[in-house]
């Protein structure tokens, strides 16, 4: 994506963040620009430049990624909830748009078409009859074993505080180039004496890769500023909520090369535990990152040791 300056990108990511948090109303073009401080014309074409795709198109791709991912995660909602709560006030614009986005109906999304791009069903989403009979026979007396990666005993939940951020984005595969992402914002932090050993350092996976394109996946390098920081305008700076979090702490911290190993971890966390836990997900999950020089040179190892989910009594 092409590089804009530093008041350009934070200006734009803070219009990126208005929309992901206010996806069930209008977001016209003149008033994402008035966010953006700059004119609809003169947004809209930093916008693109930024994002490779118009300001329409992004809100619209938002809105269809939520959808699909509620159609699975939220069973308890209607076809209908969802679309109003991911800003479609047509229902049938809503299935023309996901159908055409997805090839499958958000129905049979809803049923179980989503298998085609996820790879576990959600223990309790909707299903076909079919599906529902199938799995009945085949699992009738047996116990629940179909954890393969997450090992239940280290599944634990935690309160953390919120957290006041200093942040870099990097998009694109979550397996490329994150070190250099958090290599810029860690020496910036380092060099302010903003970093300390129990210093927080968050990765902040903002898509879904099984429904971003690859090259639009964003990724926030975050670093917890300690109390009274000053940060100026050097920096552009983010507050992660607090709140109570499902984490899973991995017994050796895992390189950002082996996002594979993080995929079936998540897969497992938000298809089985969570829809037996008695909790629901409130939004993107939290990564717990460590960051260690290289001896003799000047690299960064950054590698993840937790994954943490936010969650809230369904």
């Amino acid at each position: 994506m092409p590089d804009l300056d530093h008041e350009q990108r934070a200006l734009i990511n803070k219009v990126l963040d208005y929309i992901e948090s206010h996806l069930d109303q209008p977001l016209t073009l003149e008033k994402l620009a008035k966010i953006s401080t700059y004119s609809p014309s003169h947004f809209h074409r930093l916008f693109a430049e930024r994002m490779g795709e118009t300001p329409a198109d992004y809100v619209k791709r938002q809105r269809l990624e939520k959808a699909a991912h509620d159609l699975i995660y939220e069973p308890k909602l209607s076809v209908t909830e969802i679309a109003l709560r991911c800003g479609f006030s047509s229902l049938s614009y809503f299935a023309t748009a996901f159908t055409e986005r997805y090839s499958h109906s958000p129905r049979a999304w809803r049923e179980g078409t989503y298998l085609e791009k996820f790879p576990r069903r959600y223990l309790h989403g909707k299903k076909s009859k079919q599906n529902s009979r199938n799995e009945q026979e085949t699992d009738a007396d047996k116990s629940y074993t179909r954890f393969q990666w997450v090992d239940l005993s280290k599944v634990r939940t935690e309160v953390y505080p919120e957290a006041l951020t200093v942040l870099n984005h990097r998009f694109g595969a979550y397996t490329e180039q994150l070190e250099a992402a958090w290599e810029r914002i860690y020496r910036w932090a380092e060099a302010r004496d903003f970093i300390a050993p129990d210093t927080r350092l968050l990765g902040v996976p903002r898509n879904n890769p099984y429904l971003t394109p690859m090259d639009k996946c964003r990724y926030d390098c975050c670093i917890a500023l300690p109390e009274g920081a000053n940060v100026g305008s050097d920096a552009e700076t983010a507050v992660i909520q607090g709140g109570k979090f499902v984490v899973y702490e991995f017994e050796e911290p895992i390189a950002y090369s082996r996002r594979d190993l993080l995929i079936e971890c998540y897969s497992e966390l938000y298809s089985f535990w969570l829809p037996r836990s008695g909790y629901r997900y409130l939004g993107n999950p939290v990564e717990r990152v460590r960051i260690t020089p290289k001896a003799g040179t000047l690299d960064l190892d950054c590698r993840i040791t937790a994954i943490t989910l936010p969650i809230d009594p369904k």
